[in-house]
């Protein structure tokens, strides 16, 4: 399905607000997609990100008529995400809070043969993507919601950080410095983590 402009979702708000369901469906499945991939980013699992996602929508809809259009569409939905997940208790990390010590830890102390074999008729970049996936969503857990939800936004998002400072209610200025400490506080940890797996194959 091809993008809808800014406008055209606009017209589509207007006709979803009068009482037309074939528009409102057209404005859920515009947005779906961002919502269920923001919220498996902030979430960290499938179920959870997938009730989540049904609850944020379920929120769109309900408060349709209060849109005025002051930003986009999206920025709109995106802040609405946003509120809900750094606010959302359901998931399975807000019960068991990960860190960054824990997971060093875990990856420091971690033996070989505790870990199964993946590698078996899987091509090697696949592979590579995939546990790269892996250890970046177990890392984003270890953030707080906040610091989670803004490195999503700039770092795989890359939203702008007007639109970025709009959906968090911040100024731009404030957004971009918050995002350059968790960058800093990832790569730190980062480096750490590798230099301990050195330091225990030499």
């Amino acid at each position: 399905m091809n993008r809808k402009t800014n406008e055209e979702l606009m017209a589509f708000v207007e006709k979803a607000t009068a009482g037309d369901k074939s528009a409102l469906e057209t404005l859920i499945v515009s947005v779906q997609d961002i919502v269920f991939n923001l919220s498996l980013r902030m979430l960290g699992t499938f179920a959870d990100a997938e009730d989540a996602t049904q609850d944020i929508l379920l929120k769109m809809i309900t408060h349709l008529s209060s849109f005025r259009g002051d930003s986009s569409f999206t920025t709109w939905v995106f802040r609405i995400a946003a509120n809900h997940l750094k606010n959302y208790k359901k998931h399975m990390f807000a019960h068991y809070p990960l860190s960054f010590e824990y997971y060093g830890n875990d990856i420091q102390n971690g033996k070989a043969q505790d870990v199964p074999d993946l590698t078996q008729n899987v091509e090697k970049d696949l592979l590579a993507e995939e546990l790269k996936m892996s250890c970046t969503n177990v890392m984003l857990q270890c953030l707080d919601m906040e610091s989670r939800c803004i490195f999503i936004l700039g770092t795989m998002f890359r939203v702008d950080s007007r639109i970025a400072g709009d959906i968090l209610d911040m100024t731009p200025e404030a957004y971009r410095q918050k995002l350059s400490r968790i960058r800093k506080k990832n790569g730190r940890f980062l480096k750490r983590i590798l230099r301990r797996i050195w330091q225990r194959q030499m």
